[in-house]
Parts: structure tokens; sequence; C-alpha cells
């Protein structure tokens, strides 16, 4: 009995391992973590101005940074309450100057979603997935207006499409398992929500 479970856990062991191996995992790659820098430097050298906190605020949006995204984006908000519009019309003549950008592109959708252009915001996030089908924070942000839409069972498709990218993406998690308690599904709730937390604790 024992043999057999030594090598049961043997086998556990090496699945693991192989997924391990063989998933994608989202990596901050050099080209994003220069343009941190560089949005970082523009904050320290503008403290006070409402779009450079914005920029910087998208860049960790989609350089998994949520929650230091989330705290610039208060920022935003403080040191210019009507911000929100403004922003629409920036990112509007800049995604028509440079259509393929996705950060650009990017910026343009959150500006949508800021102004309570939810479906708008959406269908831009669907265009840097066709540019980019392995952007996985833009399934996420799909996921989480569609939650904020009470489409639930979408929230929860683009979530699931989303960890199919990466599954090592604590937030990603979280979202799904809001997602699942909101739907009354709560034992999968938990265990998305477990998985986050598991996850965060080891640094993704």
């Amino acid at each position: 009995m024992k043999r057999y479970l030594i090598i049961l856990l043997s086998f556990i062991c090496l699945v693991a391992v192989l997924k391990a191996r063989t998933a994608f995992c989202f990596v901050l790659t050099q080209d994003l973590k220069d343009d941190l820098d560089d949005k970082a430097w523009l904050v320290k050298v503008h403290p006070n101005d409402a779009q450079s906190h914005f920029e910087l605020a998208i860049t960790e949006a989609y350089s998994n940074k949520i929650e230091d995204g989330l705290n610039e984006l208060k920022k935003v908000n403080q040191l210019d309450p009507n911000f929100a519009p403004k922003a629409m019309k920036i990112y509007a003549k800049k995604v028509r100057l440079y259509p393929n950008d996705w950060k650009i592109r990017f910026r343009y959708a959150f500006s949508l979603y800021f102004n309570g252009k939810k479906k708008e915001a959406i269908a831009e996030f669907e265009k840097i997935i066709k540019q980019d089908p392995k952007n996985i924070f833009s399934y996420g942000y799909i996921a989480t207006i569609y939650g904020e839409m009470n489409e639930v069972s979408k929230a929860i498709d683009y979530s699931k499409k989303a960890l199919e990218i990466d599954s090592n993406v604590a937030a990603i998690h979280l979202l799904l398992g809001t997602a699942y308690y909101k739907n009354n599904q709560a034992a999968m709730g938990f265990q998305e929500t477990f998985e986050a937390l598991r996850l965060r604790a080891l640094g993704y």
C-alpha cells in the first residue's frame, strides 16, 4: 500500500512539473518594465498632473499591477474630478492617429469605461484581442465590465478565456471567483478565491 502511495504522489508531482513547464505565464517584459519606468518618472516630475497619473495607472493595469493601478486612478480623480471626459477626447484622437498601437487603444477603452460607455469599452478591448490574442488583461477587463452589467455568464466565459492563456494570474482567479459567487455557485467561487490567494502568496 505504501509503495502505491509513493508511486501516486510521484505521478502527481510529475504532472505538476509538466504543467508548470508547458503553461504560458505572464512575464513582465523589458518593454513593459521600461514603459512602467517612463510613466513613473512622468508622475515624479509632474506629481499634480492627472494625465500622468492616468498613464501610469493604465500601464500598471496591463502589467499585472492591478492594485497599484487602482491607487493611481484614485489620485487621478482627486487631482481632477473632471478628467474622465477629457481623457476620452485625448485618447479618441490618439487611437485614430495610431490605430495599431494596442497600448493607446487600451487607454481609450479605459477612458470609455470611465465615462460610463461600457459596451463601447468592450468593443475596444475586443479590437485589442484581435491584434494580440494573448492579451490576458483585455479579457479580464471585458469580464469585469460584463460582471458590472450583471451579464455574469459572459463574465465567467471571458475570465475562463483569460485563464486558458495564463492560469497563474491571481487577479483573474479572483475575478472568476467573484462571478461564480454572483451566479450562486459558492463552491466554485470559494475554489477560485482560494486559488487567487495561493497565487498571490507566490507573487502572482
